[in-house]
């Protein structure tokens, strides 16, 4: 089931990609109630140990698991639909600049203005103009800042491509090493575009190209191997987490520890008769094939609902989470569907008014 087929799908990756970003809008629900953060603001008040343990948890999969099946499906590409640097290029600034400023000018500023809603890099009280800059150089991102050390991996990728086969993928490695570490040692002080938070990302893309190498023989796995990886990721996974160690090595290896345990989960998954229902279900099929506009469109409307919702129910840690969760769901995947049909209202018009014309 997992297997990649002759085109561009393989069902474990699309599986992960998807309930990844799933799991990231119910992730975003509990942070208002741990501590409070520069990065998350907003806060109930209240720091809940149980909230506290499964988002510091889900904080080392669900990213990491998709900057994982980004470095899979960047090879898979490659392999498939051959192109120019260039091309490839011209491609990812579409898929993640673009976006990031559009959606960025037209949804994030818009609202966070109008509701004064606090983050990373927007100060409570900001104006429209302030915020709009400030999201134009990269400080003001919320949870677009994915996207942008995304492109700065996916961007080292390109370039090292010729590098990514056989032998010479040792020197794609270290490279990608020696590149991590100095981001870690030369740009933590850079504010702008997510240069600073860059470094994993080039290390979990790594690793999921070379699943992709090694695609084949983990494919030849049965699905208990799978279970008993995903058993032994998760206890040396809790047991760093619980030990309390912080530093920038075991960050990184905690990053790669969620993202594998995510993709061997869904590798088990996917030799199952679970995993032909899930694909045979409108439902999943329209959550993966806009997962990406999805992710895009989530912050905003928890953090909108958790402003008209704490003064009623704040106090009551779980209610409060339920009730986001169900209202950012039910909010998002509308504003998805919208999106869908006034993006077919204008396909479809545009031939017309040209042929008019």
């Amino acid at each position: 089931m997992g297997k990649v087929n002759n085109y561009t799908k393989n069902i474990a990756i699309s599986e992960t990609k998807t309930f990844a970003i799933l799991l990231v809008i119910f992730y975003h629900c509990m942070l208002f109630y741990k501590n409070p953060s520069p990065f998350w603001p907003l806060n109930a008040g209240i720091a809940s140990p149980g909230v506290i343990t499964l988002t510091t948890f889900l904080g080392d999969c669900l990213v990491p698991s998709l900057v994982l099946c980004s470095g899979f499906l960047f090879l898979l590409s490659t392999r498939n639909h051959p192109r120019s640097r260039w091309e490839m290029l011209k491609n990812k600034v579409k898929r993640l600049i673009w976006p990031y400023f559009i959606y960025g000018a037209l949804w994030l500023v818009p609202l966070y203005t109008f509701f004064d809603i606090p983050t990373f890099g927007r100060p409570l009280h900001t104006d429209f103009v302030s915020g709009f800059i400030a999201m134009c150089i990269g400080v003001f991102k919320d949870h677009l800042w994915f996207l942008l050390p995304l492109f700065w991996a996916t961007l080292f990728f390109i370039i090292i491509r010729n590098l990514l086969d056989g032998k010479k993928l040792i020197v794609a490695g270290a490279l990608t090493v020696i590149t991590a570490a100095c981001v870690e040692l030369f740009l933590l002080d850079i504010q702008y575009y997510c240069i600073a938070q860059s470094g994993p990302f080039f290390i979990v893309f790594f690793v999921g190209i070379l699943l992709y190498h090694f695609n084949e023989k983990i494919e030849n796995w049965n699905s208990k191997i799978y279970c008993m990886i995903s058993l032994a990721l998760f206890a040396v996974l809790g047991l760093i987490i619980y030990s309390n160690i912080d530093n920038t090595v075991v960050y990184y290896i905690r990053n790669i520890l969620g993202a594998l345990l995510f993709y061997f989960i869904f590798m088990a998954v996917s030799r199952t008769s679970f995993s032909d229902k899930l694909n045979q279900s409108r439902f999943y099929n329209f959550c993966e094939s806009r997962s990406m506009n999805i992710y895009l469109l989530n912050c905003p409307f928890m953090q909108i609902y958790f402003l008209l919702l704490n003064p009623l129910i704040g106090t009551n840690v779980y209610l409060t989470i339920l009730c986001l969760w169900i209202l950012s769901y039910t909010s998002i995947f509308i504003a998805v569907w919208i999106q869908n049909k006034l993006k077919m209202f204008l396909v479809n018009k545009i031939p017309i008014q040209k042929a008019s014309g």
